[in-house]
């Protein structure tokens, strides 16, 4: 393309820097290479030990989907052409501390190639190792592994892998959620948040409270309950637990504009909630969430946790409401926050009524401290203090910690290293250690939509992936070669289509600011 503007001089390609002794994103526990090349059939068998293992041999086809993108001759010689899979336990479900942990071996004699695992999981994350060491050899026309005889043994630091994405603000399509899931399993991330609904919107159907809708965007803004349990299965198929998130009392008040009498102050506004009976005496608000906690909790895959917020609850609203101020009186309570002890208390109940466990941003734990059940898993946002407290009285907690872990708002210009070198059990005692769950980066999206949201989450999401998966034999983000290695898995996402940003862009989803390889932006 010709530009009236004159234009700089190409400068020379620099030389690249001494290959590393593994493009591997995240690194494994443990891998050895020789020094061999191997031809690799495109025709590549999988072949399953046991049979009839469904997700497992769906998940290999679409391995080979991505591994085999050009059109390629048959290998003439010597060539992997099989690929053996043995899993102990494939009908193992996807919960919490499930194991992950795998091996892979690839000779270099053209035998068959094998893999290993405990749980169907396990063989996930090596098939996606598998398609990181095979490359298309554009000088000879085929596909090959270099460094054969290859031996990777790995597993995951965390079980607990994630990325919160808020639909709420924006609407994401179903199809971008999906393209978000399957870039999460590139990184070997196993957990979506879906922060669902918000005081600014409610796109999602609830057949309990049919109008609840109409707090949508607009008619096509919206998820029915068949594409949430779409979404949990794509997810739980590919390795990906998706827990939802229905943040109350502070974020819910979008219930408010089809159902006025759930609350007290303006409708639509970022008022909460307010458990106080309506005329009727019967308590209007608490029971319209435990119908939506139901809904949610009784889809197929919607696994053992809810998410249910409890954070930045104004309360002046219950404190202003005659009506309120009658309830508590009548209640013997004092004050507002007795009000949100009593609100908070009763929907912790009903999640736990079916067999779920809660997770509560910090604030909740703040309030109530012990006096939370043990089932209850906290989930740190504002300070590390949160979460090292929690764990030290015996609670389970997640780290998103906004200084570190926040991809949006006023963080968008956070580079991928913060995210690299945040350390979720810095300040945590070895006994509690095991309490900390994992990490999540967080997507809100006041100011992201579908246009932007893949540039926003990625890189910077992978870089938090490495550090949740190999924690224990990664150090910074200056540590050799790790820089090289994230562009080189940059380079990845891209040729699977996921719209991944450069590294080096001041703010996120910024586009490239010239021409250049995707391994040097």
């Amino acid at each position: 393309m010709r530009h009236s503007a004159p234009q700089p001089s190409p400068s020379p390609v620099p030389s690249p820097p001494p290959p590393p002794p593994s493009l591997l994103w995240p690194l494994p526990a443990a891998v050895s290479f020789g020094a061999a090349r191997l031809a690799v059939s495109p025709s590549l068998v999988f072949s399953i030990s046991g049979g009839g293992n469904a997700d497992l041999a769906a998940y290999a086809a679409r391995t080979a989907a991505l591994m085999f993108q050009h059109a390629a001759a048959a290998p003439s010689g010597a060539a992997l052409s099989t690929v053996s899979i043995a899993v102990a336990n494939p009908t193992a479900p996807l919960a919490l501390g499930v194991d992950e942990s795998y091996e892979l071996t690839i000779p270099a004699d053209g035998s068959a190639a094998t893999i290993t695992a405990a749980t169907n999981y396990g063989a996930f994350w090596a098939l996606q190792t598998l398609t990181q060491l095979v490359a298309f050899d554009f000088e000879g026309g085929g596909y090959a592994v270099a460094g054969v005889p290859v031996v990777v043994t790995d597993g995951p630091k965390f079980p607990w892998r994630g990325l919160m994405v808020d639909t709420s603000r924006h609407w994401l399509t179903l199809p971008a959620l999906y393209t978000i899931i399957d870039a999460l399993t590139y990184a070997k991330l196993n957990t979506l948040h879906w922060h669902i609904v918000d005081w600014q919107a409610w796109p999602l159907q609830s057949k309990a409270l049919p109008a609840l809708w109409a707090a949508s965007w607009s008619p096509r803004e919206r998820y029915t309950l068949r594409d949430v349990a779409a979404v949990l299965e794509y997810g739980r198929a590919r390795g990906v637990r998706v827990v939802l998130e229905f943040d109350t009392p502070g974020h819910a008040s979008s219930m408010c504009v089809s159902y006025p009498a759930m609350c007290c102050g303006a409708v639509g506004g970022a008022t909460p909630l307010t458990p106080v009976p309506d005329a009727t005496g019967k308590n209007v608000s608490l029971d319209a969430i435990r119908a939506v906690l139901s809904e949610l909790a009784a889809l197929p895959s919607a696994g053992e946790f809810l998410h249910l917020g409890g954070d930045e609850v104004d309360q002046s609203c219950w404190n202003s409401t005659p009506s309120v101020r009658a309830w508590m009186k009548e209640h013997g309570i004092d004050t507002t926050d007795g009000v949100y002890e009593y609100f908070i208390s009763a929907v912790d109940a009903a999640v736990l009524a079916l067999n779920v466990s809660p997770i509560r941003w910090e604030e909740v734990w703040a309030h109530f401290g012990t006096g939370l059940d043990k089932r209850t898993v906290v989930h740190a946002w504002l300070s590390r203090a949160a979460l090292v407290n929690a764990t030290s009285h015996g609670y389970r907690a997640i780290y998103s910690v906004n200084s570190d872990y926040y991809l949006s708002g006023p963080h968008i210009n956070m580079q991928w290293p913060v995210f690299y070198d945040a350390d979720p059990l810095e300040g945590v005692a070895v006994a509690s250690a095991p309490l900390v769950l994992g990490g999540e980066t967080a997507l809100w999206a006041e100011t992201v939509d579908g246009s932007d949201a893949v540039a926003t989450i990625f890189p910077r999401a992978a870089a938090a992936a490495e550090r949740q998966w190999s924690y224990d034999h990664v150090t910074n983000s200056k540590a050799p070669f790790v820089e090289a290695r994230l562009a080189a898995f940059r380079c990845h996402l891209l040729e699977r289509g996921v719209g991944a940003a450069p590294l080096d862009n001041a703010v996120a989803h910024d586009a490239p600011h010239g021409p250049g390889s995707c391994t040097r932006q």
